[in-house]
């Protein structure tokens, strides 16, 4: 990942590809932890109280999030994971421009109006984006077809090339899997109430909730160990912060981003 981000490219998109990889696996991450809060503490004050429209948000996330991941990453060419970092890094400044630009129309329209100071930063940062995209618009870009696409293919990626720490995909056609659980999570996220004609008491409550969290910690876990394959020398005596299980997965994946 190192060479990745060599010859200045970490300077000509924000953040290089490792820092545009990384985010997302953090964001994935932070949702896995808040589940685990959220499980914990509302369970205890009113007994089978799980919040699931929440639960199953933050599985979405870490499932779009994680595929973002997988999706750069997962070429072997190098040439192909920089221009997906680019055309991920180029979405994100995108709406950061525009949130520049909104807030400085909504100030001159007296709709939202500003100090001096922010209005001048607000000014600064819209420009500082738009050379952001300037530079990005002279590398080679590869768009993922979007979020949706995204979470399809890193599914199809991690079909054809399956993790070795676990044995729950065995047997089964995880994009398939993959496709169910996101239509679903994603329904509560955008508030529609049909995925509840699927179940018909706490039982089968519960059976989707695993069967989210099962599929959103595989997510995440193969784009940790994909990122620590492509980032680490086993060699080097580092402290590892990733659970010892991910080990054969990060081991079988690197040799093929040497």
């Amino acid at each position: 990942m190192a060479k990745d981000d060599e010859d200045g490219y970490d300077s000509k998109i924000p953040e290089g590809l490792t820092g545009t990889v990384l985010f997302p696996i953090v964001n994935a991450t932070d949702a896995l932890a808040s589940i685990q809060i959220l499980l914990e503490t509302g369970a205890k004050r009113t007994p089978f109280k799980h919040h699931t429209p929440s639960f199953l948000s933050s599985c979405r996330t870490a499932f779009e999030s994680s595929a973002q991941a997988i999706w750069i990453m997962s070429p072997e060419d190098r040439d192909s994971r920089r221009a997906r970092a680019a055309g991920l890094a180029r979405i994100g400044t995108e709406h950061a421009r525009e949130f520049q630009s909104e807030a400085i129309n909504a100030h001159d329209n007296k709709l939202l109006v500003m100090p001096d100071k922010s209005y001048e930063q607000s000014k600064r940062q819209h420009q500082f984006y738009q050379d952001e995209l300037d530079v990005l618009d002279t590398l080679p870009q590869q768009k993922g077809g979007g979020y949706t696409a995204m979470v399809r293919k890193a599914a199809n990626w991690l079909q054809d090339n399956p993790p070795f720490h676990t044995t729950d995909m065995d047997g089964k056609h995880f994009p398939t899997i993959m496709k169910q659980q996101y239509r679903v999570c994603s329904s509560f996220t955008h508030g529609h109430s049909w995925p509840t004609d699927l179940v018909n008491g706490p039982s089968a409550l519960f059976a989707m909730m695993a069967d989210a969290i099962a599929t959103a910690v595989i997510s995440t876990e193969c784009a940790i160990a994909l990122f620590e394959a492509q980032s680490t020398d086993p060699a080097s005596g580092r402290t590892n912060h990733y659970p010892d299980r991910l080990q054969p997965t990060i081991d079988g994946w690197r040799d093929r981003y040497l």
